[in-house]
């Protein structure tokens, strides 16, 4: 199952900047930012940062480096991202910035609508001289500048108000253009690749989806085609969506068509945008409410930001208490899948004045197809302070060498699903419960007698443990626990989240120093793997189950869970087994003789005779770490995938000696199963009666005999079950038992052990088609012994059908009676 995580974050670069002239009246970024692939299938990329006062630099995110810079002084400053075309076989690579104010610039109405171009090759930092045009009308401000794979050599510009300009990249000339009477501005805009798209339905050409605001607060969504031959722009989509524009701070769209609307009150919801012209907007999922971010307490759009990775997959940004926070929601769902925090860096003051925003970065795909592997730059920009100057002097002063401003981009790695999944999100209803708003007051009053009891025992419970008082949690569970002869009620009773919260109470909310002085009792998670009602998946810790039950030294328990528990990882249980078998490597003769030499050499030295201990009844009770071929036949016997399992022995054990300890037991396996008597057919021994009457094939009962001591030996897993363990085991270590020459003799044990039965399997695959009449006839027979006495005269009495159609086949004129069976 394709997992969700955020990396480790890293710095990309910090700059200081200013803004002055026309763009200093209103709020400007210190910087503008955007990404681009690589040709090359690395998921690191190419970020292009447009510095205020400074100039436009392309730097390398995988070896942190510029590749090339356009210093353009203090007096120029932007008006949007930049943009930067990669290389190709035709054309070096090209950068792209709309000025806003420059001297360079014939007038003062050409900033915010001029386009300047460089190009040079990146590989070589070759430049030549930019290139300059007006790509926009007058009156009108650029929004963003965007490019997509199916309009080769095409640069598509929005500008605030919503006019589109399609600009040819080579000589910036404006093939299309498209105007928009929206009276207020753009709020968000994307573009995607039509062929790929959910929106582009199967065309080539680019989709643009464009959320403005109307004159009276309505949030108007549209969609936009640009056709691949001669970049006409065409309106597909004028939806409305029912959020007040003033009140919304960040928007989402992904390419599959799935929008995530995030208010300043924390309220997020989704929709899915319409498939055909005729659709409309419909609702992903109910909205639902953030809390415990500054950007809902102190009401600020600029402080949040919101991210559209893949399906219904968003990262969030925002400032919580004085900390960055990264959240990776799935909206269809309402769940946390991942999260990670990092400091405010201090360069930039304090958290309540960061202006935040998330560019996408460049994003590939596994080899499956089922995993998106990619980089998001969150910028974060320090805001000026609000006050104004006490005089115009300031004012004047202020202007002429303009704010100053922090600015650091950071470089957030992360791994997510592809398509959204229920399998992804179950489990995970808790992991957010930090960031979502609590449930009102008036909710508790409306629970169940049996809920206010299920509430009060937990509370009982975890004072107890808090209180170092483990047996006064026991008791009162066990006070309160259903029979467990009657599984209706316990079904009922031991509902999901009531389990999950009992095991995080008596096992997970234990500190190490109070599980040596003896605060943790099993007897609760007993009772509740008797049941069959424990998950390992309500264990959060990476280890899950087992291990939690493994740090507690809970032994008994872990085998107890290979019988009840149905999801136990690969990853745990190989863990599990990696300290089984340092355990017992550290127990065996090598080791107590060392032992044994090592305390007669300082009892000799001892003039005290040592004081007399006796055994720990924790200890003897359940702690005893469970022998090596007991685990590993659990390990046999629990079903579990081959790729998983592989992979969990090749990380967790590195160990040539671990692995040739496990090869010795399995080496005993076979000898002992490949030495016992080879029957073709079972004998009376083997055969037992079923309650129908039915011979059927048991097996042997006792366990058999040791010639020598007279005592049953062991019981082992199945020749089958233990070829099968064997082969995972060689395919991830056999290389290293090549270079460790005490596995050699095993290995070559058990070359001569399974040769011959290699043979056998062999000649006696010639008796299948002769036997496989009888196996079918067994196994009708069996079923039909299963089927209930009742039903058996049941179906006697109907009779044939054949003779039932002939007695209902009535001569009714014209028509004829027929009965269909199915």
């Amino acid at each position: 199952m394709a997992s969700s995580s955020i990396n480790e974050t890293f710095v990309l670069a910090n700059y200081t900047s200013s803004v002055r002239g026309k763009s200093a009246k209103k709020y400007t970024p210190g910087v503008y930012a955007s990404c681009t692939k690589k040709n090359t299938s690395s998921s690191d990329g190419y970020v292009t940062v447009a510095v205020q006062a400074d100039g436009v630099h392309v730097l390398d995110t995988s070896d942190l480096h510029p590749v090339t810079s356009q210093t353009l002084g203090p007096s120029t400053s932007f008006s949007c991202p930049p943009l930067t075309l990669p290389s190709s076989s035709n054309y070096p690579s090209r950068t792209y910035a709309v000025i806003s104010a420059s001297p360079e610039l014939s007038s003062a109405g050409d900033g915010e609508r001029t386009l300047w171009v460089w190009h040079g090759d990146a590989s070589k930092s070759k430049q030549k001289e930019k290139q300059s045009k007006i790509i926009l009308s007058r009156e009108h401000t650029a929004y963003g500048l965007y490019s997509c794979g199916e309009l080769p050599e095409r640069v598509v510009a929005l500008s605030t108000t919503g006019e589109i300009a399609v600009v040819d990249a080579d000589s910036l000339e404006v093939k299309s253009s498209l105007q928009q009477s929206v009276s207020s501005g753009v709020i968000h805009a994307s573009v995607f690749t039509a062929s790929t798209s959910y929106l582009g339905r199967g065309t080539a050409g680019a989709i643009v989806v464009m959320a403005t605001s109307g004159s009276s607060k309505k949030t108007h969504l549209r969609i936009l085609a640009i056709d691949e031959a001669d970049s006409i722009i065409s309106q597909e989509q004028d939806c409305e969506l029912p959020l007040d524009s003033e009140s919304i701070a960040s928007i989402s769209c992904s390419d599959t068509g799935i929008i995530g609307v995030l208010s300043v009150d924390g309220s997020w919801s989704s929709y899915r945008l319409p498939a055909g012209p005729s659709s409309s907007l419909t609702e992903l999922s109910p909205p639902f409410r953030l809390s415990n971010l500054s950007f809902i307490s102190q009401p600020s759009k600029y402080s949040v930001s919101t991210l559209a990775l893949t399906s219904s997959h968003v990262l969030l940004a925002a400032v919580a208490s004085h900390d960055l926070v990264l959240l990776l929601w799935d909206l269809q769902f309402s769940v946390l899948l991942a999260s990670h925090t990092l400091p405010v860096p201090s360069a930039l003051g304090p958290a309540s004045s960061i202006h935040i925003r998330l560019i996408p970065g460049s994003q590939t795909l596994t080899k499956t197809e089922t995993q998106a592997i990619g980089q998001v730059i969150f910028i974060l920009s320090s805001m000026p302070a609000k006050e104004t100057p006490a005089s115009e002097k300031e004012k004047e002063k202020e202007n002429k060498s303009g704010a100053k401003t922090s600015s650091v981009l950071v470089v957030v790695p992360y791994s997510v699903p592809v398509m959204s999944t229920i399998a992804a999100a179950m489990g995970k209803g808790d992991a957010g419960a930090k960031w979502l708003h609590a449930a009102e007051e008036g909710g508790k009053g409306q629970q169940s007698a049996e809920e206010t009891a299920r509430a009060k025992l937990l509370g009982t419970m975890r004072a107890a443990m808090q209180g170092g008082r483990p047996q006064a949690a026991v008791a009162a569970f066990m006070k309160w626990a259903p029979p467990k002869t009657d599984n209706k009620i316990v079904a009922s009773t031991l509902e999901y989240n009531f389990v999950k919260e009992l095991l995080s109470i008596v096992l997970l909310n234990v500190s190490s120093t109070e599980t040596k002085t003896g605060s943790y009792v099993p007897d609760v998670v007993r009772y509740l793997l008797e049941q069959r009602v424990v998950c390992s998946a309500m264990i959060p810790t990476p280890g899950g189950l087992l291990g939690a039950l493994r740090s507690r030294d809970d032994w008994t328990s872990i085998e107890l869970a290979f019988d009840s528990v149905l999801d136990l990882s690969e990853a745990e249980i190989v863990e599990t087994l990696c300290t089984v078998v340092r355990v017992h490597r550290a127990s065996g003769p090598a080791s107590a003789s060392a032992s044994a030499a090592t305390k007669a050499a300082d009892d000799a030295m001892d003039v005290d005779p040592p004081a007399p201990t006796s055994p720990s009844k924790k200890s003897a009770s359940y702690n005893t770490v469970t022998p090596l071929p007991t685990f590993l036949a659990l390990l046999a016997s629990y079903p579990t995938s081959r790729g998983p399992l592989l992979l969990a022995f090749r990380r967790a054990m590195r160990d040539a000696d671990e692995v040739t300890a496990v090869l010795q037991v399995l080496e005993n396996w076979v000898a002992r199963k490949t030495k016992a008597d080879e029957r073709l057919l079972p004998t009376k021994k083997d055969l037992k009666k079923t309650e129908q009457g039915v011979w059927v094939v048991a097996g042997r009962r006792e366990k058999e005999k040791d010639k020598e001591t007279g005592k049953k030996k062991e019981e082992v897993p199945s020749l089958e079950k233990a070829v099968e363990l064997l082969q995972i085991i060689l395919d991830a270590s056999f290389l290293s038992l090549l270079q460790h020459p005490p596995a050699h003799k095993i290995l070559k044990k058990l070359q001569d052990q399974l040769n011959p039965e290699i043979s056998f399997g062999s000649a006696a695959e010639t008796l299948r088609g002769h036997l496989e009449p009888f196996a079918i006839a067994q196994e009708k027979t069996l079923k039909e012994s299963l089927v209930p006495a009742q039903e058996r005269e049941r179906e006697k009495q109907k009779g044939d059908w054949r003779q039932k159609r002939k007695d209902l086949a009535v001569d009714i004129g014209l028509y004829k009676l027929e009965e269909l069976v199915l």
